[in-house]
């Protein structure tokens, strides 16, 4: 099992201060009539084949046969052991993944094996990609991928950098990997570029951000770039009064709307609509709209079209960010939507996979734009109650005393076996036990280590804190 703490994907550049937004108010529609819960959505990926458990990121890319690619971030790799439940001793996290949807399976790829899984997109020495969105060039498919290096920022959870943005190029079908290379029309390694990539016309255009600094805060804002045929072709980006420049110096922002670092531009009947998750972990859900795709993307406070369509409840130690709409799936004219949820208490992961996993939403996107009341949304929606998710006993049968050090085992109804991993994934120990029992534990290198009950009463996983 390999850990990480850098399941925080993509909402990494998050701010202490708040920026004002005022909601732009139209007809009398309320949202209700916008969002529908896409269960159906969310339980397709229960059964995905090849070892994928739990990710973030949550970005597609349909294929010309039809099918669907799905990229993700961080992603849990490994054994199952209940429909939302996963065995640390036999998973690993890895930076990326991606799921290739067809009309009967979803299917995960990633380099090396299920038992030792490293990323899709491989790391480049000391830094790794988190994904963007992507396009596909013939028999090429292109990812587009930010660079991430390991930094000590002092802040556990957030030490690292983020980079500029690579393409990794892969063989399409088959997804053989070929390499994967810096942009050479983007010179400022401070824009990171692919967040949503879309075709309009002549062009093919490519969003990005890149960070501005303001009153002490600093929030990322929307730039564009476009190709006529292929993203390897010199890019042009917007330079402001629909003019265009070779030179990405030259580039000037689309609004002043800070946006998150995903998001999604959708055009229909001429007008464009952006769709995005609230920056600064904010759950709330806001469309823009503008009559063309260089916008300008404003606040409402500037004058721009902005609403709020739905508000996110919030919930005990989880938080969602970074919205992602999926438009080749329909239902009765309107469109896929996701967000991303995530938890701060990493451990949870391993008996909950649902919390860190997508949320999806069928939205109808004009309905949205006239919303004056948001709806609201509950992380739980998606939370069936199942026969088979019966990892994890209310009062619990693991309990640790930090002067003994050692284990508390209680409540056991038949023979069972205790295992106890350091926080890296090394088994420390393995003892089989048929009843109440202490079990004194090895000294661990860490602060924390994890404990795993089995039997075929079902099983218990815990975080110990180690003072």
């Amino acid at each position: 099992m390999k850990h990480t703490h850098f399941t925080l994907h993509r909402f990494y550049l998050i701010s202490l201060g708040a920026v004002a937004i005022t909601i732009a108010f139209g007809p009398a529609i309320s949202a209700q009539y916008a969002l529908t819960l896409a269960q159906e959505r969310f339980d397709k990926f229960n059964q995905v084949e090849n070892g994928w458990c739990a990710s973030d990121a949550t970005i597609s890319l349909p294929l010309p046969d039809g099918k669907t690619l799905w990229l993700f971030g961080d992603s849990f790799i490994g054994e199952k052991t209940g429909t939302f439940s996963i065995n640390p001793s036999r998973s690993h996290m890895i930076n990326n993944s991606v799921v290739l949807e067809d009309a009967s399976s979803l299917t995960a790829y990633y380099q090396g094996t299920l038992a030792n899984p490293s990323s899709f997109i491989p790391a480049d020495g000391n830094a790794f990609f988190w994904p963007e969105h992507a396009v596909i060039e013939n028999d090429t498919l292109k990812v587009f991928a930010v660079r991430v290096t390991y930094f000590n920022n002092n802040n556990p959870g957030f030490n690292f950098k983020v980079g500029t943005t690579c393409i990794a190029y892969y063989k399409y079908p088959g997804l053989a990997y070929i390499t994967t290379k810096k942009i050479p029309s983007l010179t400022d390694t401070t824009m990171r570029f692919g967040a949503c990539i879309i075709r309009s016309g002549e062009y093919t255009y490519i969003f990005g951000v890149k960070d501005t600094t303001s009153s002490g805060m600093t929030w990322p804002l929307l730039y564009l770039a476009r190709v006529r045929q292929s993203v390897d072709e010199p890019w042009e980006f917007y330079t402001g009064s629909d003019t265009w420049s070779g030179d990405c110096r030259n580039a000037r922002p689309l609004g002043d709307r800070p946006m998150s670092e995903s998001f999604y531009v959708y055009e229909k009947n001429g007008t464009f609509y952006l769709i995005m998750h609230e920056i600064w972990l904010v759950g709330k859900l806001y469309i823009l709209e503008a009559d063309k795709i260089t916008g300008p993307w404003n606040r409402a406070s500037s004058g721009g079209k902005e609403t709020l369509f739905a508000v996110i409840k919030p919930y005990p130690n989880l938080f969602s960010y970074n919205l992602f709409a999926h438009p080749q799936f329909t239902n009765d004219g309107k469109i896929l939507i996701s967000f991303n949820v995530n938890t701060s208490d990493f451990f949870s992961i391993y008996n909950d996979t649902r919390n860190y996993r997508a949320r999806f939403y069928w939205l109808d996107v004009e309905n949205a734009a006239s919303a004056v009341i948001p709806d609201t949304l509950s992380l739980h929606d998606v939370y069936p109650s199942l026969a088979d998710n019966i990892q994890v006993k209310e009062q619990g049968r693991i309990s640790y005393s930090p002067f003994t050090r050692s284990l508390h085992i209680t409540d056991v109804p038949s023979p069972s076996v205790l295992s106890v991993y350091s926080s890296d994934g090394r088994k420390l120990m393995q003892v089989y036990i048929s009843g109440d029992t202490f079990v004194p534990v090895p000294m661990s290198p860490s602060r924390f280590f994890i404990v795993r009950l089995e039997g075929k009463w079902g099983s218990e996983t815990r975080k110990i804190i180690s003072y």
